[in-house]
């Protein structure tokens, strides 16, 4: 399959099936593979219903890859593909808007984007803001994001008394705060919901200061304290300013409001 990198980026074309259907590499993309496993669970439990025993070892897989494969290139695959050109293009429209409103919605939405895996996309957006303009402003804002739910995490590593949370969110907030948010928001704080919520408040509040300081990075791939390298440029001040107010509004809320250790026994009970 093309890759899908080089279809961003103009360097390869699509595979067009039926003349409308683009097929294209799924690098950088988790919802495809998501939908084709979730789908294909329930349809291999609907075959094994059905399949007589004696057959059922070779049968079985063979009917549950071919038709997940099938449906993975031709409607799951094109789909989410189509999805991530409208998550870039409407990223692209906010970038435009005045008076701080990019920076408060993506610097928002960002982490929600992160959990759909579909945030990969915007590389290629960063790439084209370097190359048309010679700055990257989308750094800045998503940089918040990421900080804001590292503290979330953080507070929610020193206020509990259970010693796996504990040794979970600890690291998991430095990862955030490093460049890389999965761990924090998957292995905690979506779990418990508010402080996942509080973060997105915290980035939002970031992305906006960013966006009303016109901070703009010299390069990309870097975030938060890495990223200090991109704002060097006088920028370094505003820079933490931003990220610092982005985490101190995380971290208030969510020990204040956001977390406490009853909220374990209620994640514990509904997993039951």
């Amino acid at each position: 399959l093309p890759n899908a990198y080089s279809v961003a980026n103009g360097s390869a074309e699509a595979l067009m099936i039926f003349d409308f259907i683009p097929v294209v590499g799924y690098q950088g993309s988790v919802l495809p593979a998501f939908f084709i496993g979730l789908l294909g669970a329930r349809f291999e439990r609907f075959l094994r219903k059905r399949i007589p025993d004696a057959i059922d070892l070779i049968v079985t897989p063979f009917l549950t890859l071919l038709v997940m494969i099938t449906l993975g290139l031709f409607a799951i695959g094109p789909v989410f593909h189509s999805l991530e050109e409208v998550v870039l293009n409407a990223t692209t429209f906010l970038l435009e808007l005045p008076f701080g409103i990019a920076g408060l919605v993506i610097g928002f939405f960002n982490q929600i984007i992160v959990v759909t895996g579909v945030h990969h996309i915007f590389n290629f957006l960063e790439i084209q803001l370097l190359e048309k303009t010679g700055s990257n402003p989308f750094n800045a804002i998503v940089t918040s994001a990421m900080a804001a739910q590292g503290a979330a995490c953080l507070a929610v590593g020193l206020k509990t008394r259970n010693k796996k949370l504990k040794a979970l969110s600890l690291p998991s907030a430095f990862s955030a705060l490093l460049g890389i948010s999965e761990p924090a928001i998957f292995g905690v704080n979506i779990r418990y919901v508010r402080p996942f919520v509080i973060g997105l408040i915290g980035g939002g509040v970031g992305g906006f200061m960013a966006s009303i300081f016109q901070l703009e990075a010299t390069g990309m791939a870097i975030t938060v304290i890495p990223g200090t390298l991109l704002y060097l440029n006088s920028q370094l001040p505003l820079y933490i300013l931003c990220n610092v107010t982005a985490m101190a509004i995380a971290f208030v809320l969510t020990w204040m409001f956001g977390f406490n250790d009853k909220m374990l026994e209620e994640v514990r009970s509904e997993a039951k």
